[in-house]
This record gives structure tokens, C-alpha cells and sequence, in this order.
């Protein structure tokens, strides 16, 4: 008995569309979420977690057309003598939404696990957590963004 054909055709068209991309990424999705926002001006606190100096400490930052503007740390968090641009050396990578979704994008492509929660109004990632390599200690990254605020 031949085959029918429109279950082969519905079959290789599914295929096609998965094999060029166009059932998209959920990280995709969430990045086509947040251009179409078109937030030029925003502040946000991000806070890493890891084993590494400054964990912990939330650092705010003003983004304003992809140009960090202003940065800064709440008067209850003592620093125990650090200074900002010791802090931010930890934060820094993650001081923009551009630089969010790099550093998923990246980890998405080189880690062995990776989990994310966007947001749901813009679309950003919101809490990450990275393990670079599963079998290795202390290689695990995270960070939150909280407090996200589009500006006029």
C-alpha cells in the first residue's frame, strides 16, 4: 500500500518550519518581548549570586538609550570598605537588558544548565541561573533583576 501523500507533506512541512526556526526560542520570544517594549530609559537593581566578592549586594542601575547614566547602592548596604567600582567590577556584565540577554544567550549555548524567568510585562530575564559545568563546584552563577522601571 503507497503512502498517503498529505501526511508526508504535513510531516516534512512541520520539519521545515522547526529546522528554519520559525517555531522560535523562548528566549527569542522573550527578546522579540522586550524590542517591541522599546524601554529607552529604565533602572533596575540586579543582584549576582556566586562565590564571589559581592555576592549579594544589589546594585541599581539607570540605563538610558543603552548608556548606563547613574549606578548606585542602597544606604543600608554596607560594603565593608569597598568602594561603587568594586562592586559594580561584579555587576557590570549585567548593568543593561542588552547585556542580560547576552549573557543568557551565551550561557543558552555553552552551559550544561541553564534556567530563566522573564518577565512577564517586558520580557527581560529576571532570575537566571547558570551551571557552567554540572560536574564542577563552585562554577554556579545567578543573578535577579528586581525593581524594573520604565522612565519617561
Amino acid at each position: 500500500m503507497k503512502p498517503k501523500p498529505l501526511p508526508l507533506m504535513i510531516l516534512a512541512a512541520a520539519l521545515l518550519l522547526s529546522a528554519c526556526g520559525l517555531t522560535g526560542s523562548e528566549f527569542d520570544r522573550q527578546r522579540a518581548a522586550w524590542d517591541e517594549q522599546a524601554v529607552a530609559h529604565y533602572r533596575f537593581t540586579v543582584t549576582v549570586q556566586c562565590f564571589c566578592p559581592f555576592a549579594n549586594v544589589p546594585v541599581t542601575y539607570e540605563v538610558l538609550d543603552g548608556q548606563v547614566v547613574n549606578t548606585s547602592v542602597g544606604p543600608e548596604v554596607d560594603l565593608g570598605g569597598a568602594t561603587l567600582e568594586q562592586v559594580t567590577s561584579m555587576t557590570g556584565d549585567f548593568d543593561t537588558v542588552e547585556k542580560l540577554f547576552v549573557y543568557v544567550g551565551r550561557a543558552l549555548n555553552e552551559a550544561d544548565k541553564v534556567e530563566v524567568i522573564y518577565d512577564e510585562t517586558f520580557g527581560f530575564p529576571a532570575q537566571v541561573s547558570v551551571d557552567w559545568i554540572e560536574m564542577a563546584v563552585d562554577d554556579e552563577f545567578a543573578f535577579s533583576v528586581t525593581g524594573f522601571e520604565a522612565l519617561p
